[in-house]
């Protein structure tokens, strides 16, 4: 069988990292595996097995206006099909709401399955656009959608009046290219600090700003303690500026892009999520396997599915600066019940093993190709149907 992988790049991020994490996996299982990007290769954060075949598109140019973007669009969906048609698949999967609008467009009249794969909660981060008018007529000519959380599932069933599947993220993320690693010059050396750690870009959506402000709360109680947020993004300056007015700019450390997150989390003595939203929040799954004591916003969608309350980590009610306040605190002086916690929470590697992630996908495709007839040659992307 032959996969063809879509997605915008290969850049940092969580859908990135679980598209190059299932590709080589699906190789290593021996499954031939092309995998399409619209961005430069030279982009590349993840490394990719030997024997994948990378195709990028270089089609990421930002459109000056509305008619630009159409037609940008329009070649990327032109580019994107012959590739297809090129490498002969015979099933498509797609990463990430303009990448799998793009990729139904692209595969329209071509005989092979596709499966697009929603990452986001689309109640919170609905498409812009033209893809708001468009998103629910082209979903419905997917093969299968995917959510990865089952309240992301009911949420696009409701809104595409059909039926979704439910595939999470597995836990082993895929291994940074070593010659493409970034160094983390602004993560303070531990020595007797513990850390509380967050993960995620500098978006407003993952809520470090609200995070932020419940350490300060508590910053002169536990002075050993400090705040390391490793991400990068457009909200650096603003969260740099609430640090400083808060004068903690020796105790919460934004530490910048980190290729290597779990690093971080094996030193952790705390993990905290505060987004306001996730999709399925892989930072929290990953701390969790690495066994580190988590703390989370109970936000949509994904931290509920992966914790228990006080059995593998610890919920509070969304956007409640006080409860986390006060869940930071209590496990600051609570070694005992951070250590047990960690514990719990590392058996989600059994959950979330590859393995077990990639079966459920192969299930899902074997159920597309049986409706589409099987898997010969004629049914591939090459062959007009």
């Amino acid at each position: 069988m032959k996969i063809a992988l879509v997605i915008s790049s290969l850049g940092g991020g969580g859908a990135e990292r679980v598209m190059a994490t299932l590709a080589n996996a699906w190789v290593r299982d021996g499954t031939e595996v092309t995998l399409i990007t619209l961005a430069n290769r030279v982009q590349d954060v993840y490394s990719l097995d030997d024997t994948v075949e990378r195709i990028d598109l270089d089609l990421t140019d930002l459109s000056p206006n509305i008619l630009q973007a159409l037609i940008r669009n329009v070649v990327r969906i032109r580019r994107l099909r012959s590739a297809l048609v090129a490498c002969k698949p015979d099933v498509v999967i797609s990463f990430m709401t303009t990448i799998n609008l793009l990729t139904i467009l692209a595969c329209r009249g071509l005989a092979c399955p596709v499966l697009v794969s929603e990452r986001t909660f689309l109640s919170k981060q609905p498409p812009r656009g033209v893809w708001r008018r468009l998103y629910r007529p082209l979903y419905r000519q997917a093969s299968a959608v995917v959510s990865q959380t089952t309240r992301g599932a009911m949420d696009l069933e409701v809104r595409l009046k059909r039926r979704v599947s439910v595939i999470p993220n597995p836990v082993v993320s895929a291994v940074p290219d070593s010659e493409q690693r970034r160094a983390n010059t602004q993560t303070p050396d531990k020595g007797d600090r513990y850390w509380v750690l967050a993960v995620g870009r500098l978006n407003a959506e993952k809520g470090f700003d609200l995070l932020i402000t419940a350490f300060s709360r508590i910053a002169a109680q536990h002075r050993q303690w400090h705040l390391v947020i490793a991400g990068e993004g457009p909200e650096r300056s603003v969260l740099t500026a609430q640090i400083a007015e808060l004068g903690l700019a020796n105790r919460i450390h934004l530490s910048g892009f980190c290729n290597d997150p779990q690093a971080l989390m094996h030193q952790a003595d705390m993990f905290v999520l505060s987004s306001r939203y996730e999709g399925m929040p892989n930072a929290l799954l990953e701390a969790m396997a690495a066994g580190c004591p988590c703390v989370s916003f109970d936000c949509e969608t994904g931290p509920a599915e992966l914790i228990e309350h006080g059995v593998n980590g610890w919920l509070v009610a969304p956007e409640d600066v006080t409860a986390l306040t006060a869940a930071l605190g209590g496990l600051m002086v609570d070694a005992g019940q951070r250590e047990r916690l960690g514990i719990a929470a590392s058996y989600v590697r059994e959950k979330f093993a590859v393995e077990v992630i990639l079966a459920q996908w192969n299930t899902l495709v074997t159920q597309a190709l049986e409706r589409k007839g099987g898997q010969s040659s004629r049914n591939r992307c090459g062959a007009e149907g």
